[in-house]
Parts: C-alpha cells; structure tokens; sequence
C-alpha cells in the first residue's frame, strides 16, 4: 500500500485475536528484533467449563466440566501466577518442529508434545466476572507467552477446564492500542495524510538502548562500515558519565542529531557498527 519494498511485522498474533501489530517499513526492518523483545498486554476472556483442542473458541471441544470457579478461588490462583513461571505452548502453535509449523503438524493428526518454557508474568489482573461462565482478565506478559496457555493453566488450577473466548493485544513496548492503524486495506488508508501522522520513527523503539552522540564527520565513518576509536570521539564523557557500564550492552545506538545512524557494539575500546540505518 505504501508502495515501499521491505515489511515486517514483529510478532504474529492468534488467528481470532485482535489489537496492536506493529509493523516495520523500509529501514526500521532492521530493528524488529528490539520490538519482539518487549513485553506485552492483553486482554483476555475465559469460558469456564470446555477445554477445546486449539485452547480458543476456533477448537473442537475435547472436556468438559461442571465446576465453575467464584470470585475469591480466581483471585486466589491468578496471584500464584506472578513472576517467572513455566507453560507449555499449545500444539496450535506457530513453533517450528523440524522445519514445520506445530499447527500444520496437528491438523493433519500429527501431535507433538512441547517442552516447558519460561516466561514472566509482570500483572496479571480480575477486571470483571459478567456470569458463571466466564471471567475477563488483563494481563502484562514478556515474550514468548501463550495466553491461551495461561487460560488453560488458571482453569487447570481452578480444577475446571476453560479456553479463550476473546483476545485482543493491547500493546507492544511502546506501540498501544490508541496509536494503531486499522489495516482494511481500502483505499481510505493509502489516500489518507492521517495515517502518515501515526507511522513512528525508528527511534521509537529504541528507547531502552543506550545512545552514543556522535558527530556528523563519525557518522560518515561508521556508514562507511568504519570501526572508531571510542577515545576519539568527541561526545565520549558525556556518553561514559551516563552509561559508565556500557560494555554490558550488547547493542547501543549512534545518534547524529538526533537520527539513527547505526546499530553498534563497543568491545576493547572500539565502536564497531553492526547496521547501517540508511534514511
């Protein structure tokens, strides 16, 4: 639509979910990996009492139960939830076994059990009980996270069985629901100037990284692919007196007023640019 050749998107959603995908265009392709490493909020409802193969709604039901959880029980579990925890991912999942999506495996009757993973419940938060069947929930997750997972896990220790009836990503980083774009694909969204008013620089995600000042003469050098002394620049104090422990940082940006030049690493006193941010 953008008429530009490089996209990518950073992290795929469920296919019933809905809300925040950020999207990289052109050069910010290059930093995708920074946005997939951010922690997530979403939404989520469960329905208590049906157990489904895919763990959504899409699934065919696979157990059922009459035990319906009350307010204090749901309150009570979710807490244990909190922090680093292990789950297992679902087999409808997008997870690569031998070259294969663990998906396509299980709908031609192929079933792979998958091994416990670690991930980090940050919150995890009762917003509202509307009847006995179900329960809506919002939480804020690191990477890597399943909430239809999470869902069958809450109900598993409710002594019930449930899935997710609705899903929706409230945000990404920095990327929230009140910035996005809705992708119809009309021809609204490529004549509109509005929507050029939403696509954010590729600073945006680079927030939490370190940045390294540097002028425009050090800036042609490591486009250049040029490796810089780090006692030779000329905004070092500055950048030592506020990052004294960079070398703990794997990737630091190079800022050139106040536009990203390159993706670097410092090791044994040289700036070393790892990618060309090409504007």
């Amino acid at each position: 639509m953008l008429n530009i050749k490089k996209v990518g998107h950073a992290g795929t959603l469920d296919p019933m979910a809905t809300g925040v995908l950020p999207i990289a265009v052109g050069e910010a392709t290059k930093c995708i990996s920074f946005v997939q490493e951010k922690n997530k909020k979403y939404s989520f409802t469960v329905k208590w009492g049906e157990r489904t193969e895919t763990d959504d709604s899409e699934g065919k039901v696979i157990q059922k139960s009459d035990n319906r959880p009350t307010e204090d029980q749901i309150l009570k579990v979710i807490s244990s939830f909190l922090g680093e925890i292990f789950q297992k991912p679902p087999i409808y999942s997008a997870i690569k076994i031998n070259g294969q999506r663990s998906y396509k495996l299980a709908r031609k009757k192929i079933f792979v059990e998958h091994k416990l993973r670690s991930v980090k419940i940050h919150k995890l938060i009762l917003k509202k009980i509307p009847n006995n069947d179900c329960a809506h929930f919002e939480v804020t997750c690191s990477k890597g996270t399943y909430i239809r997972s999470l869902a069958r896990d809450i109900a598993e220790k409710l002594n019930t069985t449930g899935h997710i009836s609705a899903l929706r990503r409230l945000s990404v980083g920095n990327f929230v629901e009140k910035n996005t774009i809705f992708m119809d694909f009309s021809n609204e969204i490529i004549h509109s100037p509005s929507v050029l008013n939403n696509i954010l620089p590729i600073e945006a995600v680079l927030d939490d990284i370190p940045a390294l000042p540097i002028t425009k003469h050090e800036a042609r050098k490591l486009k250049l692919g040029q490796k810089i002394q780090l006692n030779s620049l000329e905004f070092k104090n500055k950048f030592i007196t506020l990052y004294p422990c960079y070398n703990k940082f794997k990737k630091i940006c190079a800022i050139n007023d106040n536009h990203l030049v390159a993706l670097i690493e410092i090791e044994e006193g040289l700036v070393k640019p790892k990618r060309i941010i090409n504007y």
